[in-house]
């Protein structure tokens, strides 16, 4: 078994125990660049031999946070302070352990192009936070925000959804799946709210890839964080565990009874869905918890010109 210890050998020796917020990425060495999260489930776990390890996607920690040091809590200092304290307790190890880039600026024009230069580095965008804000575990903050590439101009109507169950086909979709169910996700519950049914956007190619794509992925029946009326016609033939990723695009959001998503946070008794959704693409650059998020969704759905008028049944169709 061959054992890869990145963390111990990234501290330094005055570091006597320190607990650090970061995040775990597939990472490329030649190429200098961070890799699909799923290169890190598709790697080797058994009868490693070095040669693999070559070919492999190395194991990566960016490090953004310094939450304790030396026994203090960091959880009151400011950021400055904090940023500080991470560089005196570790140090960067080439494909191993990073630090995440950071920049101090009051410059929303640099901000943009710090922005596009965290896109094209292949990440998910950045999260600004004031130099003066505090660590404040599970808990929203005025003085954190996060910006994401969906945030950028012209992709307000792209949701990123994750595919959490599917009907088996008719007629010429006999021996692929016809519609498949998907979810939002809800950060504060840990849990992934059903949000439409969705059939249109695929051709044929892309019928059997998605199949052989997420059939690695069935289980024998939803996991207790899938939240969906029981019993209702969005109970699926196939139910997978929550792992792949599709772009969807959508005519707008409505109002519907028979979904979960952000229940209750616009209207007493109806979740948000989808108008006309349709396939784009699988994010393979996607986590199942960087998913649009049910207060995105809302958010979304009240900054609709037309949201009081998109009240219905939502995402409904047939094949």
């Amino acid at each position: 078994e061959i054992r890869m210890e990145i963390l111990p050998k990234s501290l330094r020796e005055t570091t006597e125990n320190v607990v650090l917020d970061g995040e775990v990425v597939a990472y490329d060495r030649e190429t200098k660049q961070i890799l699909p999260f799923q290169n890190l489930q598709r790697r080797k776990r058994k009868d490693v031999s070095e040669e693999d390890l070559k070919k492999q996607a190395t194991v990566c920690y960016f490090a953004f946070d310094c939450l304790y040091y030396n026994g203090t809590s960091l959880l009151q200092s400011t950021l400055v302070e904090r940023r500080k304290a991470l560089r005196e307790a570790c140090q960067e190890r080439e494909g191993l352990f990073f630090f995440a880039t950071d920049k101090t600026s009051d410059d929303l024009d640099e901000l943009q192009v710090f922005l596009d230069d965290a896109i094209e580095a292949k990440t998910e965008g950045l999260i600004v936070k004031t130099v003066d804000s505090t660590y404040e575990p599970s808990q929203r903050s005025v003085n954190w925000l996060k910006l994401k590439k969906d945030y950028m101009e012209g992709i307000g109507d792209s949701l990123d959804l994750v595919v959490v169950g599917a009907w088996h086909g008719k007629g010429k979709r006999k021996g692929w799946y016809g519609n498949y169910l998907l979810a939002c996700y809800n950060e504060d519950n840990e849990e992934y709210e059903i949000v439409s049914k969705i059939g249109t956007g695929l051709t044929e190619e892309e019928l059997d890839v998605v199949k052989k794509q997420l059939d690695p992925h069935k289980i024998d029946g939803p996991c207790s964080y899938y939240k969906f009326k029981e019993g209702s016609r969005n109970e699926p033939d196939v139910w997978f565990d929550a792992q792949v990723v599709w772009e969807v695009k959508v005519a707008n959001l409505t109002l519907s009874p028979h979904y979960l998503a952000a229940f209750g946070s616009v209207e007493s008794g109806k979740g948000i869905s989808l108008r006309f959704p349709r396939y784009e693409r699988t994010r393979d650059d996607r986590t199942p918890t960087s998913a649009t998020t049910s207060d995105q969704l809302q958010e979304m759905y009240e900054n609709q010109p037309e949201a009081g008028a998109s009240r219905g049944n939502g995402g409904d169709f047939s094949d």
